[in-house]
């Protein structure tokens, strides 16, 4: 009984271990810490070999005939012993995978739990699913299944692959919803690897990790936003219209063969940008923000539209693109297609059915080709109805053709109808220069023009033929009048002076550049307030420190140049000099937008007239004289110059946007001759007068005339001191070779730059300042670039007219400072060496004359630490001494009372503190008065934004 009893408890053993596997594996069923107690008693019982009587004891069944044995094996059979080994071995298994699946061990697998780490938190709201101590956005392994996040297919481990995954990271947000989609703790939009699958963005071909390809997928990005709904298409936080990668794909928008990673290229894309509206009807092409109309490069593929073979980007170029926009263009040339198929299928069957010496005849009269060419072309491009009046006498010609007899007889009647036509040949005669013209330029449309005439059905039917004439005749004589047009019009724009490109660059850059949006008049309005009170601030340190002094020793009577308040009010002034013919006249038509108008600056290849030209803002445009810019405060300081520079004065009042900022001057241009022309007037004294006023100033060149000749040489001497303020632009550098251009430059450097006496050489541009298509072969990129640098120097130019303003009044208190102490260092030489009686006016014109000899300059020097490069020469101190005696003069220690204190001490304070701080207040001021105009928009916004909601 005892040995049926172990066999037993054996097979109730076998029977839970196979059913405990059973229930692993179908997740149900006693776990192994239920089954372990009945193993270990069964194993028990084997190894004692008996069982229990009534008292419990453990009863030997049959003698033992083993208890010598080595072996522990409780007198097991082999069978018995690799039975229990192998259940061992399988629990042990059995436990390492419930370990690997089962992260928690709670008998339900990971890809099935709600909370893999047991934590008692849902995986959903757990910052820490695998429960490994670290934070899901920071975990390599979210999951805990051993495989990377960026090898994993299921980074979650909830057993649904990324591709079908709604929540990829597991969060609890859906992918569409969700910041971050990987769950790595980096935002979408800064995210390089979207969907954590390894592969960077723009080498990924599942952006959002969806499963479907970029090229196919409806939601790019995954944001749950449909392509052309979305304000961000690849997700990288950049606005469309602003992001210069549309699709995230790597590739530049310029260079991309598919902007908007559709799949379908740019020329076949009937949506070039994926906003959802056709190219026909889509205000902005190609997605960049700047309306079609403004755009310098519509199809966004780099190019200019002006050097574009194809500016719309649909595949077809330039020349053969149909203008036509919308729906109406794709119908005309699907009807075109229509017509000229149903033209061939025609002229086919007319000519399968006629005999061979009829399709032979027509061509004989070669002359008649091109009027007939005009003819038909006419008919079958404007006239639709007679096509179709054409098809439906098809039938009635194939019933006609089918008797021979009746063909041969109507045979000699068009030959001999075309031999007498009259018609043809008056046209012909009408018009013998076009059909020449055509003849020569299109040559492959002359061959397959006979084939249209033999398609009319003159030679079937007469009656319709009678009532086709009248309208074929109505055709030729619009054909001759249209050709009459296009022939004169060539021939009248040759007698124009001025030209007009057809394809002009735009100037929707200048615009931007220079700031002329109404945008940015409000920030000006700001500074402008400031720059009130700066100027103000100026005029009144003016008046008290530096004007005592200049009227005491009567400075104006030593130098030209003046400051008072048209110096201190007007507006910033930009002067443009060089020599003749180099473009400066053009650039002044480009900037103000007066190319091609009845009052713009006369330009051409000849100098042009030696006026000073002056153009200011009006209301409506106006031309000055000399006389009526002098009444102007601005430029009354001309007046002292004579009657001879108000007849070369020539002012120019127009509506110009930038003329509301700035008055821009041009200096007659310089012709170098062998013999120098005497003038009316002092010509480089009135230069200095705008060189002095001027806040920028360019010097013009022409890449054909760099060549300096002594008049140039003067002009550039007067430039030394404002080196900083001086630019050199060399115009029309389209029509030199690019590798030409680098010598040129050089070369104008080298001759301009030592007669400036400047170390450094000063700035230049390379570009072509006019609105006419750069040349072929020109580097378009570089003068465009070089031609932006321009327009952004000239806005800070604008942008510092206080800070010049500022430094131009210091500089004036330096020279009559200088000036002051000059006369008082004349004077204390005089004192020292007249006589009691001495003759003072001999005394007097020996120190004027010969200063060297009594060592003023070196003196005043020494003692004032004034550089001798600052003071004026002594013949300019001895034409001044002459009209002001020396000894009628007061010293400047003479100058001082006791309640007003010194001129020169108040002089000094001026030039060394109150004009500096200036500086400092405008640009305080000017932040605060900015910033709080930011602040007021954003208040605004943001109170617009608030009313919808109290409104709602």
């Amino acid at each position: 009984m005892g040995r049926l009893t172990i066999w037993f408890l054996l097979g109730l053993t076998l029977i839970a271990v196979s059913n405990n596997v059973g229930f692993v594996n179908a997740d149900v069923g006693p776990s192994e810490s239920e089954c372990r107690p009945y193993i270990e008693k069964a194993i028990h019982e084997l190894k004692t070999d008996g069982v229990k009587d009534g008292s419990g004891e453990l009863q030997s069944d049959q003698p033992r005939g083993d208890d010598d044995d080595d072996d522990d094996d409780g007198g097991l059979s082999a069978v018995e012993k690799e039975t229990i080994e192998i259940e061992t071995v399988e629990l042990d298994s059995t436990e390492d995978a419930k370990s690997a699946n089962d992260l928690d061990g709670d008998g339900i697998p990971d890809d099935e739990d709600d909370d893999i780490d047991g934590d008692g938190i849902p995986n959903d709201k757990d910052d820490d699913i695998d429960g490994d101590g670290i934070p899901n956005d920071e975990d390599e392994d979210i999951d805990g299944d051993g495989i990377p996040n960026d090898e994993d297919d299921d980074i979650d481990g909830d057993g649904v692959p990324n591709s079908k995954d709604e929540d990829i990271d597991g969060d609890g947000v859906p992918n569409s919803k969700d910041e971050d989609i990987d769950g790595d703790g980096k935002a979408n939009h800064e995210d390089d690897d979207l969907d954590g699958d390894g592969t960077p963005n723009h080498e990924d071909e599942d952006l959002d990790g969806d499963g479907v390809p970029n090229e196919e997928d409806d939601d790019l990005d995954g944001d749950g936003k449909i392509n052309h709904e979305d304000e961000d298409l690849d997700g990288d936080g950049v606005n469309n219209e602003d992001d210069e990668d549309l699709d995230g794909d790597g590739k530049a928008n310029h260079e991309d063969e598919d902007i908007d990673g559709d799949g379908v290229k740019n020329d076949k894309d009937d949506d070039l940008d994926g906003d959802g509206t056709n190219n026909s009807k889509d205000e902005d092409l190609d997605g960049d923000g700047v309306p079609n109309e403004k755009d310098d490069d519509l199809d966004g593929d780099g190019i200019l539209n002006e050097h574009d073979g194809d500016v719309d980007g649909d595949g077809v170029p330039n020349e053969h693109d149909d203008k036509d926009s919308g729906e109406n263009a794709d119908d005309d040339d699907d009807d075109d297609e229509d017509e000229k198929e149903a033209v061939k299928k025609r002229s086919k069957r007319e000519v399968d059915a006629a005999p061979v010496h009829d399709i032979e005849a027509p061509p004989s009269p070669a002359e008649e080709f091109p009027v007939e060419e005009e003819i038909v072309k006419e008919e079958s491009a404007e006239v639709e109805p007679e096509v179709e009046a054409v098809k439906e006498q098809e039938p009635e010609q194939e019933a006609v053709q089918e008797p021979e007899p009746e063909v041969e007889e109507v045979e000699p009647e068009p030959v001999k109808q075309e031999e007498e036509k009259p018609v043809p040949e008056e046209v012909k005669e009408e018009e013998k220069p076009a059909p020449v013209e055509e003849a020569e330029e299109e040559p492959v449309q002359q061959e397959a023009a006979p084939k249209e005439p033999e398609a009319v059905p003159e030679d079937v039917v007469e009656p319709e033929k009678a009532q086709e004439e009248p309208q074929a005749d109505a055709a030729k004589e619009t054909t001759e009048d249209d050709d009459d047009e296009d022939d004169t019009k060539p021939e009248d724009e040759l007698l124009w002076e001025g030209v007009i490109p057809e394809n002009r660059r735009s100037r929707q850059h200048i615009t931007e550049l220079l700031q002329l949006d109404e945008e940015f008049n409000a920030r000006e309005k700001a500074t402008d307030n400031v720059a009130e009170i700066i100027l103000r601030d100026i005029k009144r340190i003016y008046e008290n420190a530096v004007k005592p002094l200049e009227t005491l020793y009567k400075y104006r009577d030593l130098s030209n140049r003046h400051f008072s308040d048209p110096e201190i009010f007007s507006k910033p002034l930009i002067l443009f000099m060089g020599p003749w013919s180099g473009g400066k006249s053009s650039i002044l038509n480009y900037l103000t937008d007066n190319e091609y108008t009845p009052n713009s600056l006369r330009t051409g290849a000849e100098p042009s007239p030696a006026y000073f030209n002056i153009l200011m803002w009006g209301n409506e445009t106006e031309v000055l004289d000399g006389t009526q810019l002098a009444a102007d405060y601005t430029f009354a300081g001309l007046q002292k110059f004579g009657q001879g520079l108000e007849e070369r004065l020539r002012g120019l009042k127009m509506k110009s946007k930038i003329l509301e900022k700035v008055n821009i001057v041009e200096i007659p241009g310089i012709l170098e001759v062998r013999k120098q022309v005497s003038r009316v007037f002092p010509f480089n004294d009135a230069c200095q007068w705008f060189i002095d006023r001027a806040d920028i100033i360019f010097l013009v060149y022409d890449p054909a005339k760099l060549d300096v000749g002594p008049e140039t040489e003067a002009i550039l001497d007067q430039l030394k001191g404002r080196e900083y303020q001086t630019r050199i632009i060399l115009n029309k550098a389209d029509t030199v070779k690019p590798e030409e251009l680098l010598r040129v430059q050089g070369a104008l450097i080298w001759n301009i730059s030592p007669l400036m006496s400047s170390a450094q050489p000063p700035l230049m541009y390379t570009t072509s300042l006019w609105t006419h298509p750069y040349q072929d072969g020109a580097p378009a990129r570089l003068l465009l670039a070089q031609e932006r640098a321009f327009l952004r120097d000239l806005r800070t130019a604008i942008d510092k007219r206080i800070e010049h303003k500022i430094a131009s009044a210091r500089r004036f208190a330096v020279r009559v400072r200088n000036h002051a102490k000059m006369v008082d260092c004349y004077l204390n030489t005089f004192n020292n060496h007249k006589t009691l009686f001495g003759n003072k006016k001999r005394i007097a014109d020996d120190i004027i004359d010969h200063p060297q000899n009594y060592h003023i300059y070196e003196g005043l020097s020494t003692l004032t630490n004034i550089s001798r490069y600052d003071l004026p020469d002594p013949e300019v101190y001895r034409d001044f001494f002459r009209l002001n005696p020396l000894y009628e003069f007061k010293k400047l220690r003479d100058t001082c009372t006791y309640f007003r204190g010194c001129p020169i001490t108040k002089l000094d304070l001026a030039i060394a503190y109150e004009l500096p701080e200036l500086a400092g207040k405008y640009k305080k001021m000017s932040e605060s008065a900015l910033a709080s105009i930011e602040a007021q928009q954003r208040d605004g916004g943001a109170q617009n934004q608030a009313d919808p909601k109290k409104t709602s």
